[in-house]
């Protein structure tokens, strides 16, 4: 066990991913714990002690426990929350959710198993609202459809991840505080109470990046797979991209100018081969360029807002030089990313607004942050750290 310099000098380490990962929580402490009776300010301030509490605990006792133990711990943590997902998964009825996401991916198959053009269906919250993932991300989440509830994606997907960031890692010693802190966040508890699928996807993606990292494959040993990659995970989500791009920019640049050219012309084939069944669903009034997702998923957006970023994470992407410092730049990246955009609808809606405004604003896309802070959070804290601290005291 350090001392309470150590404690502070990894705290110092891990500040951007604490920070962003107290902000994304708290802000959902501020917005949905009121509506339940607690006082929002109050709850903010006992939330935030209890996160520096249990995070002090970790990083000066992490070494007390052997990796047997932490096996153990990993997976009752793990067992618990699935437990608790499926109890809420059979306690709410999606249908007094006034967040369509879950019915945004079931309603879709409903219409396509009837041989309707599916992206023209409603969600079922309103005859405005209509499916906004797209094709593959629908395809994904299939068997849970067939299975009757989508929100069962939810238990797999924490799986996924339980298992994936374990494979990273290679202990249980650095990957049980991933777990934790996933447990101990409103914002995931509130995916999961409104069957939403963002940060499914946004696990899907992140789990992707882990595994091609921890087995060496990159765009200079497996170009074509890697292309590949990126054209169908572009078919999931437009947010799905961000991590890729920011991943992948540098040494895309480092490529020869034939794999240049090559990269993002076999990306958009993937791309517009996964799209094409609705492009061309009907020939004749081509109702894919009238109904589709690209709608939903982009019809909010600000073009300045949305080429400065594109700079700034071209900027971003080519500061990074380990993955340590990957997660920082991707989970600060994301984070300012959505804050600008969610400034840009408050100051586009010309009205009293504010972060907190439904009709305005989503604050659950903050919860894309998660993946990346979290794995920080786990990653600056390994025994090699541990003993450079004791060594330099």
């Amino acid at each position: 066990m350090g001392s309470t310099k150590d404690i502070i000098q990894i705290f110092r380490k891990n500040s951007i991913s604490i920070f962003l990962y107290l902000f994304v929580n708290i802000i959902f402490v501020l917005k949905y714990f009121p509506r339940v009776g607690f006082d929002s300010f109050l709850s903010g301030g006992i939330y935030t002690l209890l996160i520096l509490f249990v995070l002090f605990s970790f990083y000066s006792k992490v070494n007390l426990f052997s990796e047997r133990t932490f096996k153990i711990v990993y997976w009752g943590i793990l067992i618990m929350m699935v437990l608790a997902i499926i109890g809420l998964l059979i306690y709410i009825n999606p249908y007094t959710i006034r967040v369509d996401r879950w019915s945004a991916l079931s309603f879709f198959w409903d219409y396509l198993l009837q041989g309707k053009y599916p992206y023209s269906t409603h969600t079922h919250i309103s005859q405005t609202n209509y499916p906004s993932p797209f094709p593959l991300w629908q395809v994904i989440n299939f068997p849970f459809y067939l299975l009757g509830d989508v929100g069962i994606g939810l238990v797999f997907f924490l799986l996924l991840i339980a298992i994936i960031v374990r494979f990273f890692f290679g202990t249980y010693r650095k990957s049980i505080l991933f777990l934790i802190m996933l447990c101990l966040s409103p914002a995931y508890w509130w995916e999961v109470a409104v069957r939403s699928d963002a940060l499914n996807n946004a696990f899907f993606v992140f789990g992707i990046i882990l595994w091609l990292k921890k087995t060496g494959r990159s765009l200079s040993n497996n170009f074509i797979l890697i292309a590949l990659i990126c054209g169908s995970v572009a078919a999931t989500r437009l947010t799905a991209i961000i991590p890729l791009a920011l991943y992948f920019f540098k040494p895309y640049l480092q490529l020869s100018l034939r794999k240049i050219i090559a990269f993002p012309i076999i990306v958009l084939l993937v791309f517009v081969l996964i799209f094409s069944p609705f492009i061309f669903w009907d020939t004749h009034s081509w109702i894919f360029f009238s109904r589709n997702p690209f709608m939903n998923q982009a019809d909010k957006g600000n073009l300045y807002i949305f080429i400065s970023m594109i700079l700034l994470g071209c900027i971003m992407a080519l500061k990074w030089k380990n993955i340590e410092q990957f997660f920082n730049v991707t989970s600060f990246f994301i984070f300012i990313f959505i804050l600008v955009s969610q400034i840009g609808l408050i100051l586009a809606a010309k009205a009293s607004s504010n972060l907190f405004s439904d009709n305005i604003c989503d604050i659950s896309y903050f919860s894309l942050i998660l993946p990346y802070c979290l794995v920080a959070m786990g990653y600056q804290y390994t025994d090699e750290l541990k003993k450079e601290l004791l060594n330099n005291n």
